[in-house]
């Protein structure tokens, strides 16, 4: 799934704080990519708050005895590009159905650094890491806590608590499907995906970073509304698999005024 945006909702941090330095904007995705070697998988110890994970653990952590996770996909999900960072231009469906077909062959759920570089020049002035905005409708909002399980993610430490999962939000293109969303919500089930789902990108608003303000409730009353995200574009490698992406299989499960989600 490469349509994952990884978005600038601030709290007390500008967002991406973390242990590089960034020279350009433009260089960004090959900045990154000549980091991803060097990333190694952790185990959590006494990471007991979202405080503790972040940023002390770049890749994030496991509490398994030998964590198995992509520890460079995590690097990627936890990076705190600075606020007023510039978006390089604004995709649209053409340029994600694009990227889509650019998804490295032998890519798996463990082995995103093998790729780097390749992510980092996808052409037409796409590159993992670097920083993009997309207009679009709002299908749907889904709190990972609850279609989880309550099961932590890595990237964030395997904390477990209500406020330190990720939203996903379902950002597509189509406005006569969007105002079927707005004068009557569906239920999101991300096991059971309906035309919403079928039709969107993924964007993520990361709890280390998600303002306040943006609870689901209020990220709820815009479903159906033109949005604008900005954020990293990150290939979710986990999620590259004929389950999950339209792009492998043709089941996929998971895929007014605008507002701007940046939480600004």
């Amino acid at each position: 799934m490469f349509s994952t945006f990884q978005l600038r909702h601030f709290a007390s941090l500008s967002l991406f704080l973390c242990t590089m330095t960034v020279r350009a904007q433009t260089d960004r995705a090959h900045e990154l990519a000549s980091q991803a070697s060097s990333q190694v998988t952790a185990d959590c110890q006494n990471v007991a708050t979202l405080a503790d994970c972040h940023p002390a653990k770049p890749t994030g952590c496991s509490n398994a005895a030998s964590p198995r996770y992509d520890a460079y996909l995590n690097f990627l999900k936890n990076q705190q590009p600075g606020r007023d960072t510039p978006p390089n231009r604004v995709l649209n469906i053409t340029d994600l159905i694009s990227l889509e077909d650019k998804i490295p062959t032998g890519i798996s759920r463990s082995n995103h650094a093998q790729f780097a570089d390749q992510l980092a020049n996808l052409g037409n002035s796409l590159g993992e890491g670097n920083i993009y905005a997309v207009v679009g409708y709002l299908y749907f909002v889904e709190n990972t806590a609850i279609t989880s399980h309550h099961r932590g993610e890595t990237c964030n430490c395997q904390l477990r608590g209500n406020s330190t999962f990720d939203y996903h939000l379902g950002i597509g293109f189509d406005a006569t499907l969007a105002q079927e969303v707005s004068s009557a919500p569906p239920v999101h089930d991300p096991n059971n995906p309906g035309p919403a789902e079928q039709s969107s990108v993924v964007a993520e608003m990361t709890p280390h970073t998600r303002a306040a303000k943006w609870t689901v409730a209020r990220l709820n009353r815009q479903r159906g509304k033109q949005v604008k995200v900005v954020g990293q574009l990150v290939l979710d490698n986990v999620h590259t698999n004929s389950n999950e992406d339209c792009a492998f299989s043709a089941g996929c499960r998971e895929p007014g005024d605008q507002q701007d989600l940046r939480g600004q």
